[in-house]
């Protein structure tokens, strides 16, 4: 695998380059459980969110099941509780033996969602093995952007990890200076104030038949130094062969 390009739904198109694998201890899976941490902005804290339909998309599950969905809020300043954790587990059917190792590995899971400024802690599947181990077999974590002056060790690893995507410099510039930039395969570099122009211009250059180079939200306070930087990193970008400010 090390070297070809891996193309799944998750990649772009020509997909990504396969610098390192991953080899872990295999499980023979018995039952799929879904598991996430979120931010919850209907309850305006963070939230769990699991499932018994493990192992699929969770939106799937939305859709189809919705019954099978389990949200519980956690309150921010007594955090998640042994209680709390005991009663998902128990709404997971987890069986009385394992019920304390799942409300141990949640209160785990919530210390580390809590101490990386995670938005997302999601685990999936969430699986127990014949012998009634309970497995984190994949897991996805992202990180808010606004806090990652908090998580240096984070954002340098991802920088240095052979595991790591390319990072597009410019859009490490971008962040730097406070700008929602990501670059794309077209020729007209767009500058726009505002996230919702910014989609909605996109849409009207290719309505016209033709492509935007990048997505670039400079928002209503920008200033002189974000719109310089700016011009530069669109600039900078080998396919513009002009630019749209709108």
């Amino acid at each position: 695998m090390i070297g070809y390009d891996l193309v799944t739904h998750q990649t772009p198109k020509a997909g990504l380059k396969v610098n390192a694998v991953l080899v872990h201890e295999g499980v023979d899976i018995d039952r799929q459980i879904y598991f996430a941490f979120i931010l919850d902005r209907n309850h305006q804290k963070p939230a769990i969110v699991a499932s018994t339909e493990g192992g699929v998309e969770i939106e799937e599950v939305a859709k189809t099941n919705p019954g099978a969905i389990i949200v519980e809020p956690i309150e921010i300043e007594t955090g998640l509780t042994r209680d709390q954790a005991r009663k998902v587990a128990k709404q997971l059917k987890f069986n009385e033996n394992q019920i304390e190792d799942a409300a141990d590995q949640m209160l785990n899971m919530y210390k580390m969602f809590t101490s990386l400024d995670a938005t997302q802690v999601e685990i999936n599947p969430w699986a127990t093995d014949p012998k009634g181990l309970i497995w984190c077999v994949d897991a996805k974590i992202n990180i808010d952007d606004n806090a990652k002056f908090r998580q240096q060790e984070l954002v340098n690893l991802k920088k240095t990890s052979v595991a790591s995507e390319d990072i597009d410099a410019n859009e490490e510039k971008a962040l730097d200076v406070g700008l929602n930039y990501v670059a794309l395969d077209g020729n007209i570099g767009c500058i726009v104030n505002g996230a919702g122009l910014a989609m909605a211009t996109m849409d009207v250059v290719k309505l016209h038949g033709a492509s935007p180079a990048n997505f670039l939200d400079v928002g209503g306070g920008a200033s002189l130094e974000q719109v310089k930087a700016a011009f530069e990193i669109i600039n900078d970008h080998p396919s513009v062969k002009t630019i749209l400010i709108n």
